[in-house]
């Protein structure tokens, strides 16, 4: 009924500009549903590299503790 509707009143142009609409409106829907995807991909690669980190700095703070210990017992 639209279709019809679209043709009656608007023509073959307003035809042409509501499958126009149609289209744009799809693609708008498509980009916001890829941005989406991204972006969880994107937060999951940072939980990841803030893991990572988290996991160096330990490390980091463990190896100068051991560092300490030791150069506190020479003395």
């Amino acid at each position: 009924m639209n279709v019809l509707k679209t043709i009656f009143i608007g023509g073959p142009v307003g035809l042409a500009h509501a499958l126009r609409e149609a289209w744009i409106a799809r693609r708008i829907r498509s980009t916001a549903t890829l941005m989406d995807r991204e972006r969880a991909l994107h937060r999951e690669h940072m939980a990841q590299l803030r893991a990572e980190l988290d996991a160096l700095c330990n490390r980091q703070v463990s190896s100068t503790a051991r560092a300490t210990s030791f150069w506190k017992g020479l003395s």
